[in-house]
């Protein structure tokens, strides 16, 4: 039996992150344009990637505030912008071209996940339910629904070899499985604190991440039924339990990244043990919501730093890369001066990096 479930948002501390009330559609700010940048050459130049097609004709999504910029297991042309309130955009070629979801329009994107056998089977969140379609988002249906007030839905998960098999978190802890495509759930872990991400590890199905906001990585290796801190050595490393991102190596199995406010933390063992990559920006002193590895080149690596000002406003923010595996960097200037929010590079070319922005 499908479990129903209700919440309004709420307004939490990682306002990047974690997502804030309503917002309206509007074009660039003051600051410059948001939406998505693609960069072919390590960087160096930029291009806007926000032309929305539309029946009026081609319009621009310089003024999306981009939540997250999600992908497509099995085609890595396909990208989905969550936006921050305005809706889901989708497109099929690289980001050249933009569709919008009419189903989802004004919904907050909170989670994302495609089917990794069939594209057009979605899952998608605005925080009180996750919506599913099945026809490549020509229809939308509630599969879920949040009751209570004080929770939401913030990520969605599905397994890679077993595509019926989905797991979604909510914020206040609680971690909800599927073995049938969504028709009906049960909660499988209780955490008692709070979430922020959620995800199968691409080389092993069995093994689950919960990545939490300030109690740090929790890993089961048998679907969910028993779980276990991946903290070991967080301690030494002063703000890591403050997360940002989780990232896992492209083509290196046990291989992951812990990003938070204290910097970046490598593990090669699946989160048994952990190291730190010494960053150009000293431990703390930026805000980490973009980092990305080639999948091309282990050894290249990207993340951005961004500094707030009293009200959430962007002072400043970074591109850094690194082609040695973290041991040196260069800094390179982003194309506006908006938050860049998430970071991707095309896993098939290697070449094209993807940045989204927002501002608050």
């Amino acid at each position: 039996m499908s479990k129903k479930f209700y919440i309004l948002p709420v307004l939490l501390v990682g306002i990047i992150l974690t997502g804030a009330g309503c917002v309206q559609f509007t074009g660039s700010t003051g600051a410059g344009p948001m939406g998505v940048f693609m960069s072919a050459d390590n960087g160096e130049t930029w291009l806007q990637k926000n032309s929305l097609v539309t029946a009026q004709g081609v319009k621009s999504l310089s003024g999306a505030k981009v939540y997250k910029i999600f992908t497509d297991p099995s085609d890595p042309k396909a990208l989905y912008m969550g936006t921050r309130g305005q809706g889901l955009y989708y497109s099929y070629d690289n980001g050249d071209t933009w569709n919008t979801s009419a189903y989802m329009a004004g919904k907050y994107i909170y989670a994302l996940s495609v089917d990794p056998t069939d594209k057009c089977n979605i899952y998608a969140s605005d925080g009180p339910h996750i919506y599913k379609t099945t026809d490549c988002q020509r229809t939308w249906k509630i599969i879920f629904t949040e009751e209570r007030p004080t929770q939401r839905i913030v990520a969605l998960t599905s397994d890679y070899t077993d595509p019926k098999t989905v797991y979604t978190a909510e914020s206040g802890g609680d971690i909800f499985r599927s073995k049938d495509g969504g028709v009906s759930w049960r909660m499988i872990k209780s955490f008692g604190f709070e979430l922020r991400h959620l995800a199968v590890d691409p080389f092993d199905n069995k093994r689950v991440y919960a990545a939490t906001y300030n109690q740090g990585l929790y890993r089961s290796d048998d679907e969910g039924a028993t779980w276990e801190a991946a903290n070991n050595g967080f301690s030494n490393f002063n703000e890591s339990l403050s997360f940002y991102r989780l990232v896992f190596s492209p083509t290196q199995k046990d291989s992951l990244f812990w990003i938070s406010k204290y910097g970046i933390l490598r593990s090669t063992d699946a989160g048994a043990n952990w190291s730190e990559i010494k960053l150009l920006t000293p431990p703390g002193s930026v805000n980490i919501y973009g980092f990305a590895v080639n999948p091309k080149n282990l050894q290249e690596m990207y993340y951005t730093g961004t500094i707030l000002g009293e009200k959430n406003q962007n002072v400043r923010s970074t591109l850094y890369r690194s082609i040695d595996g973290g041991v040196n960097w260069v800094t390179k200037k982003l194309p506006t001066n908006t938050i860049p929010t998430d970071l991707l590079i095309n896993k098939e070319t290697g070449k094209n990096i993807f940045i989204g922005f927002t501002t608050l």
